[in-house]
C-alpha cells in the first residue's frame, strides 16, 4: 500500500476542517461541552462534530444541548473515529438519533507515474453561476438515486452552499450527455486536492461517466504535482471498491454519521 508522505499531518488537517470557522463559506463553529456545533449561514444546514467521547449516560444532556442550540432544526452528528462511535452508538440510538452512512477518507498518492485521463460519453464543462442550478439538481438526484425533481427549497439550499464553496476556492465540473447534466464532481485545491462531491444520475450510471470525471481530475492532480487526491465515501457502499482498485488505498480518516430529526424526534 502506498502511504501518504505526510499521513499523520494530513489526518490532523482533515480533523481541523470540521472544528474551524470558514467565513467564505458562511460556516460558524461553536465549541460546546459535547463537541463542535456549526451552522452555515443563510441555509438550514447544521451539524455537530464529536471528537472525544462523552459518558454515554450524558446522552440526554447532549440532546438537551442540541435542542437549546439548534431549536427544532434537523442536525447531522458526526462521530470522529471508530472508538468514539462505538462508545456512543447505543446512547445515540436510545436518544432517537438514526445512523447514516459512514465517511471514509481515502488518498490516491502521487507516485510520479501520471495516469491518463480517460475518454467517455460525457462532455465536461466547468460550473459557472449560469449553470450552477444544473449542477445542484444533478447532484441531488444523483445522491438520492431518483429522478424525482428535488424540492425547490432543497435546490436553493444546495445552490447557496455551492456558491459559497465557489467563492472559497471550490471547483465544480458537470458531465453532460446531450443537453442533460448527467454527473458532477466538486473538489478543493491545496497541497492535496479533496473531492467532496461525485454523483451520477441513475439513468446515466454504468456508462463510465463518473470514471471519466474522476480520471480527468486525477490526471490533472498529477500534472499540477499535488501530493495526493483525497475522496470520501461510504465504506460499506460499492464505489469504495472501485476507488481502491484505481489507487485510492491510503486510509486517512473515518467518521460515523447520525441524524437528529429535531421536531420529529422524541
Amino acid at each position: 500500500m502506498t502511504s501518504h508522505p505526510a499521513h499523520h499531518a494530513l489526518v490532523q488537517e482533515v480533523r481541523s476542517w470540521y472544528i474551524c470557522d470558514y467565513p467564505a463559506l458562511g460556516k460558524v463553529v461553536t465549541r460546546r461541552r459535547f463537541g463542535y456545533f456549526s451552522r452555515i449561514q443563510h441555509t438550514d444546514y447544521c451539524d455537530i462534530h464529536i471528537l472525544e467521547p462523552f459518558d454515554p449516560a450524558e446522552a440526554p444532556a447532549f440532546i438537551a444541548d442540541v435542542r437549546a442550540f439548534f431549536g427544532q432544526r434537523r442536525v447531522l452528528i458526526f462521530t470522529h473515529g471508530q472508538a468514539v462511535d462505538t462508545r456512543l452508538s447505543h446512547a445515540l440510538e436510545q436518544a432517537g438519533c438514526a445512523r447514516g452512512a459512514g465517511n471514509l477518507y481515502l488518498a490516491h498518492v502521487n507516485t510520479g507515474l501520471p495516469p491518463a485521463a480517460e475518454s467517455g460519453p460525457g462532455r465536461i464543462e466547468p460550473v459557472t453561476p449560469g449553470n450552477l442550478r444544473d449542477y445542484s439538481v444533478a447532484k441531488l438526484k444523483g445522491f438520492a438515486g431518483s429522478e424525482e425533481e428535488p424540492a425547490p427549497a432543497a435546490i436553493e439550499t444546495d445552490m447557496a452552499i455551492r456558491r459559497a464553496e465557489l467563492n472559497a476556492g471550490g471547483t465544480f465540473l458537470i458531465a453532460r450527455v446531450g443537453d442533460e447534466a448527467a454527473a458532477i464532481i466538486g473538489f478543493y485545491e491545496g497541497p492535496d486536492r479533496y473531492i467532496f462531491n461525485l454523483a451520477t444520475r441513475a439513468p446515466f450510471r454504468h456508462q463510465g461517466i463518473a470514471r471519466q470525471l474522476l480520471s480527468r481530475v486525477l490526471a490533472d492532480t498529477y500534472a499540477l504535482n499535488k501530493r495526493s487526491l483525497l475522496i470520501n465515501t461510504d465504506p460499506a457502499d460499492t464505489p469504495v471498491q472501485f476507488y481502491r482498485r484505481i489507487g485510492f488505498v491510503d486510509e486517512i480518516y473515518w467518521m460515523g454519521k447520525w441524524l437528529w430529526e429535531g421536531s420529529s424526534s422524541r
